[in-house]
C-alpha cells in the first residue's frame, strides 16, 4: 500500500519543501505505513490461525472421514498427495514400484492411491464383474436368482479344490443364487467360468468400458485389470449402480461373508470406528490382490491392493491399516 505524496501548497501552486521538510514528510509517512500494517496484521490473526485449523482438518470436523468434496483445493490434489505418502512410507522402495493401490468413496469420487493405472492379473477378482453383471441382469428383470446355470466341462476343468462344495444337480446345473455364493464366499472357479459363459464375457467388458474401467477385461485370457478398475466396479456394487437395494444387499452379504479374510479385513479388524468389510481377494503364483469395501460410522470407502509376491498379505495389511489412518481424522 502506498500513502499518497501532497504535491501542493495552496490551491494551485506547486509545494516548495527544504530537504529537512522532506525528510520529516518521509519519516511520518513511514510511520504511518508501519502503524496501518499492525492494524492490519491484528484484525487478520485470528483468521488466519482459524484458516491453519481446517487445514489439518480438510476431511471435517474431528473423527469424520474425508469427504472428496472438501478438499484443500479443488482437484483433491493434497489429499490425494498425502494418501500416497501415508502408502509409501509403510513400503519399501521396490514395493512402492509394483505396488497398485486405489482408493475412492463408494460413489466412485477419486481419493487417492499408489500407480492406481499399473496393469496386472486379476486372478479372482475378475469374479466382481461377473457379480456386478449378474445383480444388475436381476434388478432389471431379465434373470432370476433361481434361474439355472449349465456347470459345463470347461468350467469343471477350472476347479481348482473347490467343486465338491458346488450343489451340482443331476441334469449338470446349479441355480444362480447358488452359483455366485459359491463363486465369491470361497471363490469357486467352476460356478464362475459357468457364469462367465452364460453372461457372455464380451456383454460384461461392454459394462465394464461404461462404467470407466479402462483395462479391465473377463474376455482376454490374461484377465488384465488395474488397481482403479476394481476399485470402481467394486464402488458400483457398493452403491448400487444399476441394480435395486434387494441385489446390492446381495451382493454386498456374499462378499461380507468371502472367507479369505487374510488382508484387509485382518487390518481393519477391531477397530472400533469400522462396522462392516467386505471384499474379494484373488492370488496365483507372484500376485496377491485385495479390494474391499470398508463401512464406518463416518462413512464408507472402496480399496483395492494389487501386490507382487505369494500371498502377500502381509504387504496388503500394511496399506489398508495406513491408508484407513490417513483417511479417518483423530
Amino acid at each position: 500500500m502506498a500513502l499518497p505524496v501532497n504535491r501542493t501548497g495552496r490551491s494551485g501552486d506547486p509545494a516548495e519543501r527544504t530537504p529537512w521538510e522532506f525528510l520529516l514528510a518521509v519519516a511520518t509517512a513511514t510511520c504511518a505505513f508501519v502503524y496501518l500494517v499492525a492494524v492490519i496484521a491484528g484484525h487478520m490473526a485470528p483468521d488466519a490461525a482459524g484458516d491453519g485449523a481446517r487445514a489439518v482438518g480438510t476431511g471435517g470436523p474431528a473423527g469424520q472421514l474425508v469427504d472428496a468434496s472438501r478438499a484443500a483445493d479443488p482437484s483433491g490434489g493434497d489429499r490425494a498427495a498425502a494418501l500416497e505418502a501415508a502408502i509409501r512410507d509403510v513400503l519399501t522402495t521396490d514395493e512402492a514400484a509394483s505396488t497398485g493401490v486405489a482408493v475412492m468413496t463408494e460413489g466412485g469420487e477419486w481419493l487417492g492411491g499408489l500407480n492406481p493405472d499399473l496393469p496386472g492379473y486379476a486372478a479372482s477378482t475378475f469374479k466382481l464383474a461377473i457379480l456386478l453383471e449378474a445383480e444388475r441382469r436381476v434388478s432389471d428383470g431379465v434373470l432370476s436368482y433361481t434361474d439355472r446355470i449349465p456347470v459345463t466341462e470347461e468350467a469343471r476343468a477350472e476347479d481348482l479344490g473347490t467343486i465338491d462344495r458346488l450343489p451340482v444337480a443331476p441334469d449338470g446345473t446349479v441355480s444362480l443364487r447358488e452359483a455366485l455364493e459359491a463363486m465369491v464366499v470361497y471363490s469357486d472357479n467352476a460356478s464362475a467360468v459357468a457364469l462367465l459363459r452364460f453372461l457372455r464375457p464380451g456383454e460384461i467388458d461392454a459394462s465394464l468400458r461404461a462404467l470407466g474401467a479402462e483395462r479391465f477385461s473377463v474376455n482376454d485370457p490374461g484377465l488384465p485389470v488395474t488397481a482403479r478398475d476394481l476399485a470402481l466396479v467394486l464402488a458400483a456394487i457398493a452403491r448400487g449402480d444399476g441394480m435395486s437395494a434387494a441385489q446390492r444387499d446381495h451382493a454386498l452379504g456374499l462378499l461380507t461373508a468371502q472367507e479369505v479374510r487374510s488382508g484387509i479385513p485382518a487390518a481393519l479388524d477391531g477397530m472400533p470406528d469400522v462396522l462392516r468389510v467386505g471384499n474379494k481377494t484373488g492370488t496365483w503364483p507372484g500376485a496377491t490382490r485385495d479390494v474391499a469395501f470398508v463401512q464406518t460410522g463416518r462413512g464408507a470407502y472402496v480399496i483395492a491392493v494389487m501386490a507382487e509376491g505369494d500371498w502377500n498379505w502381509e504387504l496388503v495389511r500394511r496399506v489398508a491399516r495406513a491408508v484407513h489412518d490417513q483417511l479417518t481424522v483423530r
